[in-house]
């Protein structure tokens, strides 16, 4: 006599897996502000478009107000995170040196891989002028 065993959860494991090992951007500290449009938001933001700032505003649907980028401002200068295409948090952004020197860099992430609940947060810093932003 031979036994049958149902295993429904075997078939979503590589999804599951696949979403534990997944990045995703480490927001803590950084803040944004609403606008009433995306002119308002754009003219607020000009200089750090002006300095490569890419899509920093975005509405969020079923919502009447536009959101500018994430920022987060501390002694080494102000970093900027906007939005990709589809409205997530961009994954590279802007930094201003106290000095106003502009510079690109890498959000920094989370990691939750495997079925642990440790987690950590990593980043780097890149430039794209004469200056550095440490980060």
């Amino acid at each position: 006599m031979k036994k049958r065993f149902a295993l429904p959860l075997l078939a979503t494991l590589p999804t599951l897996l696949a979403a534990c090992g997944a990045d995703d951007i480490d927001l803590d500290g950084y803040k944004r502000k609403s606008f009433r449009s995306q002119t308002e938001c754009r003219a607020y933001y000009k200089t750090q478009i002006d300095q490569g700032l890419r899509n920093p505003c975005y509405r969020a649907s079923g919502s009447a107000l536009f959101f500018g980028p994430y920022f987060l401002a501390s002694r080494l200068g102000t970093r900027y995170l906007g939005y990709d295409s589809r409205g997530k948090v961009s994954r590279s952004g802007l930094s201003i040196s106290p000095r106003g020197v502009p510079n690109t860099f890498k959000a920094p992430t989370v990691s939750r891989g495997g079925f642990t609940n440790s987690s950590r947060a990593s980043g780097s810093s890149g430039t794209r002028s004469s200056g550095s932003f440490g980060g």
